[in-house]
């Protein structure tokens, strides 16, 4: 005896079309959910009808008695039933789950109150949340905890993903973040009905496409990032998250659907009874949920869970109020709705996937061990020991009365440090040849927009002339003298010029690496070493200069002088007091140009204060890590930058 046509069906215009479409394959609601169909979502051409009787469709959420239903009276001859449109004709009929039930005593609910009280439970149950939950496709709250225990095992555990791989909340959180470099996120499965999320995943050494393409616009910033070679393993994983209850909803979705389940047909055992732990999937084919039982502090004996338990990793059972995950091999099994056909394990080995890419756990690690270098460097150079004297910011003396004098705003800029000795060769050019300036003191420890913009690297002294820029003080002193205004420090001569950058050179080559070198050299031999090597350096210099002098070519200034100045000023004001310097014979050629350069105009204009150079060069003289890069380049035996 078959059952009436639910209300919503028009029985004068039945399409027989519409019962011989694919409803075969969802036999129960459970399936149906799954794809996110709504049974109720059929085309209503009744609704007017005035001789249906209110009826109550049978849900997975239904909680009423699990108890005998009686048969529906026969459909009217003139009606046929949707078994004799199919040619299907049971005790079940084809569609089990169009098939009525009568309404019980006491529940008076029609078709649009049931698709309310179903919309009301789907509300009340778990959602994804950022506490642990899924933050588009990928897994927040995940830990970072270098060393946990088994994590060889757990590592190739995720790794191989032989069998299905049940973790609790704590367990994926700890462990799954030393693995993530292997699988690469592709997408992402919700459900209307069902409290979890599936996330499939496949291995990185899938490779990725090259990406799109590249772009002409040259304010675009560039991406440096290259296409893999593709194609190099073919496993995928499915990481499915249960939330919060699923497993009692789950448990009790199932049950509800073993009370309602119609007899069995003895020739149909597509309605068969599904076995414990177990709903019925779409395509005929039976899916295993992972039905748990609570974690009331007995010993398990699920077999699913014993079945996943290596012998070397001890894996703990998920409570069944809490947040749990199963991780699974889905390649090759029509997974994710492909049949691609390729079963099997990884192609390459997890020394391989860790060479290329390092877990999250890894690169916190690494991370961390730079922000702790940098803050130790940075906490040296701040001066947590209050003994210790911090580096000047503004001038001080007659370099501060020239700051002043510059600081209304040009066309032409000098970026500068007071205590920098190459700052203040282009800052004694600058005031040599009487040009008019904006001179901008900079922290350079603290690097301005205004100066990487002109200097990526933010090093001082830097140079701007209306829209142009440059750095570096050897050259921003040629750029001065070609733009042939106030007094030359090149000479006419050609020879002359060529000598003189020739001997420049070597001051930037020689003299003031070993000028550092001493200043830092913490040991004493070492400091008698480093000293000798300077004076050598500067006996160099004196010997190709002028006879009677007192500066380099004769009586006047030029280029290879102001080239020296600044750590002739510094000997005196910083070499003697930390590490002994003597001062120059009386009566020498080199104290002759000694005094020359600290008594000329220019010079005493861009020096500040003696206890600024104290102060400023503290730091080099104890050899404090992070001083500067001419600091680290001196210890390292590189070029200065």
């Amino acid at each position: 005896m078959e059952g009436p046509l639910p209300h919503h069906f028009a029985t004068a215009h039945l399409d027989p079309n519409l019962f011989n479409a694919q409803l075969h394959d969802h036999p129960s609601l459970s399936s149906q959910i799954d794809l996110d169909t709504d049974p109720f979502q059929f085309t209503s051409a009744l609704d007017h009808h005035s001789q249906h009787l209110p009826l109550q469709p049978r849900l997975t959420f239904d909680q009423r008695p699990s108890i005998p239903q009686p048969r529906i009276p026969e459909l009217p001859s003139n009606v046929r039933s949707p078994d004799q449109l199919s040619g299907n004709f049971g005790n079940a009929g084809q569609f089990g789950i169009l098939t009525p039930h009568p309404q019980l005593p006491n529940q008076p609910q029609i078709h649009h109150e049931a698709l309310g009280r179903l919309q009301n439970e789907i509300d009340l149950r778990p959602i994804a949340d950022q506490d642990g939950g899924t933050t588009a496709g990928h897994f927040g709250n995940l830990k970072i905890v270098p060393n946990p225990p088994d994590l060889d095992g757990w590592r190739k555990k995720l790794f191989d993903v032989d069998d299905i791989v049940t973790l609790t909340e704590e367990e994926f959180q700890t462990y799954f973040p030393h693995v993530d470099n292997v699988y690469s996120h592709r997408s992402t499965q919700k459900y209307k009905r069902r409290p979890f999320v599936s996330h499939y995943w496949d291995c990185r050494m899938k490779g990725r496409p090259p990406g799109t393409p590249k772009s002409e616009d040259p304010s675009k910033r560039k991406r440096k990032r290259q296409a893999r070679e593709r194609d190099l393993c073919d496993v995928k994983i499915k990481i499915t998250e249960y939330f919060p209850g699923a497993r009692q909803i789950m448990e009790k979705e199932a049950e509800s659907t073993l009370a309602s389940e119609p007899p069995a047909s003895n020739d149909n055992d597509f309605f068969s009874p599904p076995q414990s732990g177990t709903v019925l999937q779409s395509q005929g084919q039976m899916r295993r949920f992972p039905l748990l039982a609570p974690n009331d502090g007995s010993i398990s004996t699920d077999e699913t869970l014993r079945l996943n338990q290596p012998s070397t990793v001890r894996m703990s059972q998920p409570s069944a109020s809490k947040r749990y995950y199963t991780i699974q091999r889905v390649n090759g099994n029509g997974a994710n709705g492909k049949t691609d056909g390729t079963a099997g394990p990884h192609k390459h080995s997890l020394e391989e996937s860790d060479r290329i890419k390092k877990s999250s756990v890894v690169r916190h690690v690494l991370q961390e061990e730079r922000v702790k270098k940098r803050c130790e460097v940075r906490a040296m150079a701040d001066h947590t020991n209050p003994n210790q004297k911090a580096y000047h910011k503004k001038a001080t003396g007659a370099a501060l009365t020239t700051v002043k004098k510059h600081s209304k705003e040009h066309e032409l800029k000098l970026y500068g440090s007071c205590f920098c000795p190459f700052v203040q060769r282009v800052w004694i050019s600058m005031q040599l040849k009487g040009l008019d300036y904006q001179y901008i003191e900079i922290d350079p420890y603290k690097k301005p927009e205004s100066l990487t913009a002109i200097n990526p690297r933010g090093l001082v002294p830097a140079l701007r002339h209306g829209d142009w820029g440059c750095y570096e003080s050897t050259v921003l002193m040629e750029y001065l003298e070609d733009l042939n205004m106030g007094q030359p420090l090149l000479p006419a001569d050609p020879k002359l010029r060529a000598h003189c950058r020739l001997w420049s050179d070597h001051v930037n080559r020689n003299i003031t690496p070993a000028f550092y070198a001493y200043l830092q050299a913490q040991e004493i031999p070492k400091q008698i070493e480093n000293a000798t090597h300077l004076l050598n350096e500067i006996s160099k210099l004196i010997d190709v200069a002028h006879p009677s002098g007192p500066f380099f070519l004769g009586p006047e200034l030029s280029f290879v002088d102001v080239q020296f100045a600044p750590w002739i000023v510094r000997m005196r004001k910083v070499l003697t007091p930390y590490r002994g310097w003597a001062a120059p014979e009386p009566g020498s050629r080199w104290a002759a140009w000694v005094e020359a350069v600290e008594g000329h105009r220019s010079v005493k204009e861009t020096t500040s204060g003696d206890e600024l150079y104290l102060d400023s060069y503290e730091r080099y003289a104890q050899n404090r890590p992070g001083t500067s890069q001419v600091q680290q380049a001196v210890n390292e035996g590189r070029g200065l930058p």
